[in-house]
């Protein structure tokens, strides 16, 4: 039946009607937010960026053949420092091609070490951050590892500034055009930390991916209960209307199915979501309890980390999504506030035959909002809240009672 307020003109019934109603859902709550070095760090919660040092670890890197990368993991994230000519690549390298111009023997007793010199040809990488990275991490005694001319790696314990010309880093990476590897005679230097909590991590960070699929969870029974009410008293009606020889109302009810279905299909995606999630957080918890010394447990450790940071990041944007479409389903405040709000709509026959405003009516137009499911009081809310647009509304009983039930009955199962 169309209703419309009693202030509203005679020809008010032929607006479209509103559809809107509150569907109660839990308050999305979501706490700070982790905060990363773009492209660089790989613990989120692991130290903080710090400024670069001149500490020297005398003997660091003077026994190349003691030196086996790639197999114990020492570092787990890096961040850029600098972009300077760097003392220790022109005379800090004991063992390479600058090795005629060593000066630290005397005064620090280390020496860099090289990529190239430790990986064979045929398994080098083109350059990259990451790739000199995943190199240094695992050659003790290393806190910085530095990049030149667009292709060079190597690792250092320190690194000094030395005079230079005005060039900048601006030598792309071999392996990522999108990425700077030094200049023609300047390094891009970057500092490698560890923090020895690669279990914590995992662990914390498969917490927080659970915190959201449990808040999806909630979020999405509700959405499902909101779906099956507006499914099912869609088609009963729509088959009623059609019967009826009533197309206007018929296409109502079809925009409800509609709507319906918008929310069925960020259901799958959001079930979909914690399945993957769930499946995510078993592999990770028992990679969490395991060795994570070697390169290739944190490498995985990492791995997992990433990808439940990803799926927690989805699980947000599938939780937003659903926020929004259940946002266009409550336009009207709870139904205790919505009390009485019905009282002053009165049905659309009543400005055309008073004696016939108990005859159902119905209206056809353009809607102002989204379908929704609600008692009387409900919709007329709803229509209140939308003041410059809604001046009347059609309410179809039946849906409300349904979901009412669903909600009953999974009070009575939990």
């Amino acid at each position: 039946m169309a209703f419309f307020k009693v202030a509203a003109p005679v020809l008010a019934f032929l607006v479209a009607p509103v559809d809107g109603v509150k569907v109660q859902r839990p308050h999305h709550l979501r706490g700070g937010e982790t905060a990363s070095v773009a492209m660089h760090l790989y613990r989120h919660d692991c130290g903080t960026k710090s400024k670069f040092s001149y500490l020297q670890i005398p003997g660091a890197g003077m026994e190349p053949g003691a030196i086996k990368p790639f197999t114990n993991v020492l570092k787990d994230g890096f961040f850029e420092v600098d972009c300077v000519k760097d003392y220790l690549f022109e005379h800090g390298d004991k063992f390479g091609d600058n090795k005629v111009s060593y000066k630290l023997g005397e005064m620090t007793n280390v020496s860099i070490v090289h990529y190239a010199a430790h990986v064979p040809k045929e398994d080098r990488e083109q350059m990259t951050h990451e790739v000199c990275f995943e190199f240094c991490r695992t050659v003790p005694d290393m806190l910085f590892f530095g990049l030149t001319k667009g292709r060079q790696c190597y690792c250092a314990p320190y690194y000094e500034m030395e005079a230079s010309d005005s060039s900048e880093c601006d030598e792309v990476c071999d392996g990522d055009k999108g990425l700077i590897c030094g200049g023609k005679t300047k390094s891009s230097l970057f500092s490698m930390h560890s923090c020895s909590n690669t279990a914590e991590v995992l662990t914390n960070t498969a917490t927080s991916m659970t915190e959201v699929g449990g808040e999806l969870t909630a979020l999405a029974n509700l959405a499902t209960q909101a779906s099956t009410a507006l499914q099912g008293g869609a088609a009963t009606y729509q088959d009623k209307f059609g019967q009826a020889g009533d197309p206007g109302a018929s296409d109502l009810m079809q925009s409800a199915k509609v709507f319906a279905g918008v929310l069925d299909k960020a259901l799958g995606v959001a079930g979909d979501l914690y399945k993957t999630g769930a499946d995510l957080h078993g592999k990770a918890m028992v990679a969490a309890s395991g060795d994570l010394t070697s390169s290739k447990t944190v490498g995985e450790a990492e791995d997992f980390i990433k990808e439940m940071q990803a799926m927690t990041t989805k699980g947000e944007a599938s939780i937003e999504e659903l926020e929004g479409l259940m946002a266009a389903m409550a336009g009207a405040a709870d139904e205790e506030a919505a009390k009485d709000a019905a009282k002053q709509y009165y049905p659309a026959m009543y400005f055309v035959d008073k004696k016939f405003d108990k005859m159902p009516s119905t209206c056809t137009g353009e809607a102002s909002d989204k379908p929704i499911v609600a008692s009387l009081d409900g919709c007329a809310r709803a229509c209140d809240n939308d003041l410059h647009e809604c001046v009347g509304f059609s309410y179809f009983p039946g849906a409300e009672v349904q979901q009412q039930q669903q909600q009953q009955q999974q009070q009575q199962q939990q």
